[in-house]
């Protein structure tokens, strides 16, 4: 690639706000890209997700990133999804069934990694293992010591993990996270989080999918063997073995923001109720459920799904001594609060994508601004370009991996409440759960 004197201005800008970290990391993970030399990238999981990914690195165009290989055990998405690379890049990617094979490709820089959730902690193991940066989709694990295994080998390797939680590198969440934090509700008692629905969700067609086509033992990821099941393989968010039900599917977006915004990221309990009350589809998880989760810092989440009526609610809303903030209008009032409360709302503005030169102003209720500082860890145009700039930087990303541990975490502690009809407790010393 051409340098050029852009290019070169970045790097040094990047390289000297990294100045302090650089020396040790580098030796630890091997050689820093710089700005000019092309990121070689893998993806791990070809199907709605992959592909979402694979485009936001095609709308990159100036950061430089090849995808040199893709992963999957079906071979229709696999060669769908290569099709779609080659067009893109004029340049076929190395295919493979199995993702070791993909890790072992020569001069593989990162990997983005969009199995089915059951999958996400073994590759990004054994990603991190080999000196991989590793971007990995929500929720980050399904198993509490593979959670904490992953962010011990993360912290070791000094490896950029981005995690798929990209409210995290959007502007207004950014901005939201800050008012909240600044005290502006006063003591803040509840955060109420909700997902709705009137479909049923992953009620996939699987008609097309052929035993022949389907690497099925590797799509199993160390399972127990059982007979192929196109069923089981299309509609995998039905099952238990594979998931575990909406606190992790969609709720680990709405209870991460919760727990990002109260600044408290390890839940202390949970309790659930739900069940399948609607659609008998053969489906395991709840289509209906609200789980409680109690946090340290004195207050509870509450997320609430449902699958039978997506009548529209805020995605989360924060009740305090003051007033009320809620992430639909983004404004908080006085509503609800007592003798103190607000006297004038105070609204977040949607905010343009982030320049090195503007910061941006946050409201205060003394009608004061409160700037969002200008850090290194904020991208300019999405969640994978900041994956993608910390990669060359060393810099931490938006959605490190104490980001997926948090929500591995929330999602775990639910889906262990529902599952026993018992409160579940974690130790934070231990990095345990125990039935309470």
């Amino acid at each position: 690639m051409k340098t050029t004197h852009t290019d070169r201005r970045e790097f040094i800008r990047i390289s000297a706000a990294a100045t302090a970290g650089l020396t040790m990391t580098s030796v630890l993970h091997g050689q820093i890209i710089g700005a000019n030399n092309r990121l070689r990238i893998g993806v791990i999981g070809c199907g709605i997700r992959g592909n979402y990914l694979i485009s936001e690195i095609f709308r990159l165009t100036d950061l430089n990133v090849e995808v040199v290989a893709l992963c999957d055990v079906w071979k229709f998405n696999l060669a769908k999804t290569a099709a779609t690379v080659a067009a893109k890049q004029g340049k076929a990617p190395l295919t493979f069934a199995r993702y070791a094979d993909l890790l072992a490709v020569k001069d593989l820089d990162a990997v983005m990694i969009a199995t089915p959730d059951f999958g996400h902690t073994p590759i990004m193991i054994d990603a991190i293992k080999l000196k991989k940066d590793v971007f990995v989709e929500k929720p980050m694990a399904t198993d509490l010591e593979q959670a904490r295994t992953a962010m011990t080998l993360a912290r070791e390797h000094k490896t950029i993990v981005q995690v798929g939680s990209q409210r995290r590198s959007d502007r207004r969440h950014q901005a939201g996270a800050k008012l909240i934090q600044s005290g502006i509700l006063g003591k803040i008692s509840e955060v109420e989080t909700a997902w709705h629905d009137s479909v049923p969700r992953w009620a996939r067609a699987y008609d097309d999918v052929k035993q022949e086509d389907v690497d099925w033992q590797q799509y199993l990821m160390g399972l127990p063997a059982e007979p192929f099941s196109a069923v089981r393989f299309r509609r995998w968010h039905f099952y238990k073995d594979f998931t575990l039900g909406t606190p992790s599917l969609l709720g680990s977006h709405l209870i991460d923001v919760a727990l990002w915004f109260m600044d408290d990221p390890l839940p202390s309990s949970a309790v659930a109720h739900g069940g399948v009350y609607v659609w008998k589809d053969g489906r395991e998880h709840a289509d209906t459920l609200d789980c409680i989760l109690e946090c340290p810092k004195g207050f509870i989440v509450n997320y609430s799904s449902r699958l039978s009526n997506k009548h529209a609610v805020p995605e989360a809303i924060f009740y305090g001594t003051k007033g009320t903030f809620d992430t639909e209008t983004w404004t908080a009032r006085g509503e609800g609060g007592g003798a103190d409360a607000l006297k004038e709302p105070v609204t977040v503005p949607k905010l343009p994508a982030r320049t090195i030169s503007a910061p941006s102003p946050v409201p205060t209720d003394n009608g004061q601004k409160v700037e969002v500082q200008n850090d290194p860890r904020v991208g300019g145009e999405g969640h994978v370009r900041n994956w993608i700039e910390c990669i060359r930087s060393r810099a931490t990303p938006n959605a490190p991996v104490e980001v997926g541990f948090s929500h591995s975490l929330a999602g775990i502690l639910c889906f262990k409440a529902l599952e026993s009809g018992r409160r579940q407790i974690y130790d934070p010393k231990k990095m345990q759960i125990n039935a309470g």
